[in-house]
């Protein structure tokens, strides 16, 4: 295979991913928006773990009153509205039905973080409804969910639709995919990936992570943060996927549970670009075993996502590192969102519904390909999801 080059469309594509992102961190001064000025109203739709985590960087940023909060469970919705009183000295009303809180006309945007099988249903209400949206991965668990929540989104071109894939606004990711457009890594061989816990099984709130109907399997639920990451650089989607994979890891547990507790992937790119990936619920309680990665290399160089060590082959090149430590990217995520509804002018989310839809595909892909245990293309995907 000849080496891969970072031609003048993927530079062009790289650096313009980059730079849009780079705009996100200071959407709002850039605007001249005072959010105090500006309030945002709000309904928090979801919040169990993740719903929470966002709920509680909401609280953070001003010009934010929270006036609902939305959760079939009742002690969630009863923590949501704690969190909030101690915070601001008001306790939001409490809805179970997500329709009560998108019913409302004082309400102006809505945080959604549900299971993955409601997305589709209540990110189309929320459209439907004239309130900005802020969802939460994946855009759907169909491709054809996914093309119809963006022909919902089209006729709504007045509302910010951002998707929480909150990687595209962490800095450290932004100048790491600008500089593999600019060329700094050389030509591109390989990206390895990986993302192993001792947590198994993670089943979530009444099971929906272990049931692949609701969640989509990890492939889409969680992994799709990865899938984002490597098409965000490349600018492009694998073609192909050949995988392998155990489930029933947990059954002594969970006889019900049907995700797929470890597995592994390669793809493959039209260019001949590859990228390997391992996620597991089964490693042992050890830094050895356990723990997130993502490295790309080039014949030049290196660059490692996760700490942000930019290091050459060359070695009178100096190691960099860029942007390193913590970052707190929902926050800046949630910043994006905000910013867009204040505006006046239209400003572009950190990622498109467009690549949303992509990384859904390539979790798709992926799953399939570990299913079937072969290889997969890409053309196989579209035929056989559009449909559902």
């Amino acid at each position: 295979m000849p080496p891969i080059t970072v031609n003048r469309r993927r530079f062009l594509g790289c650096s313009a991913a980059a730079s849009l992102a780079l705009s996100q961190g200071n959407l709002a001064e850039a605007a001249g928006i005072d959010a105090e000025a500006r309030p945002v109203r709000l309904g928090v739709i979801g919040v169990g773990n993740r719903g929470t985590a966002l709920l509680r960087a909401l609280l953070e940023l001003p010009g934010t009153p929270i006036v609902a909060v939305c959760d079939p469970e009742p002690k969630h919705r009863q923590r949501g509205q704690g969190i909030i009183e101690k915070a601001r000295g008001q306790r939001p009303d409490a809805y179970d039905d997500p329709r009560r809180v998108l019913d409302r006309t004082d309400i102006d945007a809505v945080i959604v973080a549900i299971p993955c099988d409601a997305h589709e249903a209540v990110y189309r209400d929320a459209i439907m409804a004239s309130k900005h949206l802020y969802a939460e991965k994946p855009l759907a668990l169909t491709l054809a969910g996914c093309d119809r929540l963006i022909a919902a989104a089209d006729k709504a071109p007045n509302l910010a639709v951002h998707v929480g894939f909150q990687r595209r606004s962490n800095p450290r990711f932004q100048d790491g995919v600008e500089l593999i457009g600019r060329g700094e890594l050389g030509a591109l061989i390989e990206a390895r990936a990986t993302w192993t816990s001792s947590n198994g099984p993670m089943n979530g709130h009444g099971g929906w992570l272990g049931r692949r109907d609701r969640s989509g399997d990890w492939m889409v639920e969680h992994a799709v943060h990865v899938w984002d990451i490597l098409q965000w650089f490349t600018r492009e989607s694998p073609v192909r996927a050949s995988g392998w994979g155990r489930r029933g890891l947990f059954a002594k547990t969970d006889p019900l549970r049907d995700v797929t507790d470890h597995y592994g992937v390669e793809l493959e790119w039209a260019d001949g670009f590859h990228a390997s990936f391992v996620q597991s619920w089964v490693a042992p309680a050890d830094d050895g075993f356990t723990g997130s990665s993502l490295r790309v290399m080039g014949e030049e160089g290196g660059f490692d996502f996760v700490s942000g060590a930019l290091t050459f082959r060359d070695r009178a090149r100096s190691r960099q590192t860029i942007q390193p430590g913590p970052q707190a990217d929902s926050r800046m995520a949630l910043e994006a969102f905000l910013a867009s509804v204040r505006s006046d002018s239209t400003i572009a989310p950190p990622l498109s519904l467009a690549d949303a839809r992509a990384a859904t595909e390539i979790g798709l892909l992926v799953r399939k390909a570990v299913d079937l245990q072969r290889v997969v293309g890409l053309d196989e995907i579209e035929g056989w999801n559009q449909r559902a």
